[in-house]
């Protein structure tokens, strides 16, 4: 598309170019020409009626028959009254149609052609008044032969053309070198595809330009998300199938004849054992990696939703809830992933905490990462404590419902942000303490 509009830049180029040319040249004809009629006017003499030359005029191309150069002068009805000795080899030049005669002062420049002929001629007339009352009316006429000015033309458009023509090819092959030049870092990552599938490197990997960066960087990440998703999902069904392995192998060893009670009993704990692994491992698949990396989910709108639902959860316990979000936070993430990170941890607070809950959300200092804080005024949990209970199937009060499994979801979801997830250090919580828990999410 560029090299067409660079053809179509040049023709219009080079139209414009002879154009001006052909202009300039025409205009110095006419100053040439009307000096000839100058020539002409200092040796005129009038004779009664109409005008007297003589035989040799000053100007030698007059004298000469097929000069090129043809003068003469009309009278004011048009009749040729006298013409140079350069026209003697037109023996009918005096009863040629000429131009119609022009009034003192008129000017007319034109490009003409005799009939008979096959030169062509340049023309210029020029009216003009003779006598004390300008009572005689004369026109004199500068023919003069137009194939020099054609072939001066014909040369400067030839030169033109070859130079706008190497210019052009020049241009060509710049614009061919600038993209090759400018789409070598998109070659550079298409190589670095083709030997990721090829099985040469795990990861795109090239010192590529920064605009590329973003790009290589998302895909990168898109990669690896594939790769964690895939690993999740076969260490899933590893980790089902061995759990299932030990309840499963209590049920088959289980004698219901002797002790049909006991069996009853067993048998519905390893029911409930086995429900509890499947919840579990079922929101662990849940739990997806990173997807929407370029398109930002507004956080506070989908905060304040999962509040109003837990207040109509614990509407009994009346908790007071504060979030501080502003609108322009986004979470460069799955939107699920957000709702089941901030589902649970504010469900943590709503069911542990004494009655009072702070959720501070705010975008990292680079405005791709997220820090969620989350408070509490209840009985907090020890280092050793945390350490447990983001262990599956560990609860903190085994005197609340639940399975233990909402903050091993929590820690598997932020570790596949590649993010840190800790009991926020009582020196840094500032404004935000609250005396209980204060968990701190940094993805």
């Amino acid at each position: 598309m560029a090299t067409l509009v660079l053809l179509v830049f040049l023709v219009v180029l080079s139209g414009v170019l002879e154009r001006a040319y052909r202009t300039s040249l025409d205009e110095a004809k006419v100053r040439e020409l009307q000096a000839y009629i100058y020539t002409l006017l200092v040796v005129a003499e009038p004779d009664g009626d109409s005008l007297h030359l003589p035989f040799n005029l000053p100007e030698q191309r007059f004298n000469q028959p097929d000069s090129g150069l043809i003068g003469a002068v009309m009278d004011s009805r048009g009749r040729v009254i006298w013409r140079s000795q350069s026209a003697l080899s037109l023996p009918n030049f005096s009863t040629m149609p000429l131009p119609l005669p022009l009034r003192q002062g008129q000017q007319a420049f034109a490009e003409l052609q005799l009939p008979g002929l096959d030169t062509r001629f340049s023309s210029f007339r020029q009216g003009i008044a003779w006598g004390l009352d300008s009572e005689l009316q004369f026109t004199f006429v500068i023919l003069e032969d137009a194939a020099p000015l054609h072939a001066q033309v014909q040369q400067f458009s030839d030169t033109l053309w070859r130079w706008l023509g190497i210019g052009a090819l020049a241009l060509i092959a710049v614009q061919l070198l600038v993209l090759r030049w400018g789409l070598a870092p998109l070659r550079r990552v298409a190589h670095a595809l083709k030997d990721m599938q090829q099985g040469g490197s795990d990861t795109l990997q090239g010192n590529f330009p920064r605009e590329l960066v973003p790009l290589t960087d998302n895909l990168n990440l898109l990669i690896e998300n594939e790769r964690r998703q895939r690993e999740k999902t076969r260490h899933t069904l590893g980790d089902l199938a061995h759990s299932l392995k030990t309840p499963l192998a209590v049920l088959k060893g289980m004698d219901l004849a002797a002790d049909p009670q006991s069996a009853q009993i067993a048998l519905a704990e390893q029911v409930q054992r086995m429900d509890s692994i499947i919840s579990y491992q079922l929101k662990r698949a849940v739990a997806s990696s990173p997807k929407s990396i370029l398109r930002g989910v507004a956080v506070k709108p989908l905060a304040e939703k999962i509040l109003t639902a837990l207040d109509k959860v614990y509407r009994t316990k009346h908790v007071d809830a504060e979030l501080l979000c502003d609108d322009s936070v986004l979470f460069y993430g799955d939107e699920g992933d957000l709702m089941e990170m901030l589902g649970n941890l504010l469900d943590n607070g709503y069911k542990y905490g004494g009655g009072k809950l702070l959720a501070k959300i705010a975008n990292t200092d680079d405005q791709r990462g997220l820090e969620i804080v989350v408070a509490d005024n209840g009985p907090g949990l020890t280092d050793a404590q945390w350490q447990q209970v983001i262990q599956r199937g560990v609860r903190a009060d085994q005197q609340q419902q639940g399975q233990g499994i909402g903050l091993a979801v929590v820690v598997d979801i932020v570790e596949s942000y590649h993010g840190r997830i800790a009991i926020m250090p009582a020196q840094e919580r500032g404004d935000v303490d609250l005396g209980g828990l204060t968990l701190r999410v940094t993805l």
